[in-house]
């Protein structure tokens, strides 16, 4: 079902920025009166209201993602120390972009890098964490943090 039209939507929509972000990405940023909603909160909602890239909401955030992707935006978010931020950043605007877009070069290069890890890493049936690491380790350029599939950035 379509609900493009909806208030929900409408209410979403209206608090998109110019840029095509709804200010903090991550849902982990806390909420406040003047920024209710993160930009992955709004994209979740958008597409399960029925939003797709033919839309001009979904334009506009996947054109801020690509942007933030190649570090020409960089997002208000705080950065979290228990990861290797960058690569996290990465792996999440790539999912975004890729939910509704295949049409990425950058984000479909970050993705099949980690469909490579994550599969070679279970290529046994089991979880092999010595191939992980040394997948990541050649693949990204540098040691997990944490060094286990609970941290795969």
């Amino acid at each position: 079902m379509d609900y493009k039209d909806s208030k929900w939507a409408d209410k979403i929509i209206k608090l998109q920025q110019k840029d095509g972000s709804w200010g903090y990405f991550h849902s982990l940023s806390n909420p406040t009166k003047e920024q209710p909603i993160t930009t992955e909160q709004a994209l979740r909602r958008l597409k399960i209201l029925g939003f797709t890239i033919n839309d001009k909401p979904i334009q506009k955030a996947i054109n801020y993602l690509s942007n933030c992707l190649i570090e020409k935006i960089k997002i208000p978010d705080r950065q979290e120390k228990l990861h290797n931020w960058k690569i996290f950043t990465e792996l999440m605007f790539s999912t975004w972009i890729k939910i509704f877009t295949i049409e990425n070069k950058k984000a479909n290069e970050i993705t099949q890098n980690w469909t490579t890890i994550v599969n070679c890493s279970f290529e046994n049936g089991i979880y092999d964490n010595v191939k992980y690491i040394k997948l990541y380790e050649k693949i990204l350029g540098l040691k997990p943090k944490g060094g286990s599939i609970n941290r795969f950035y």
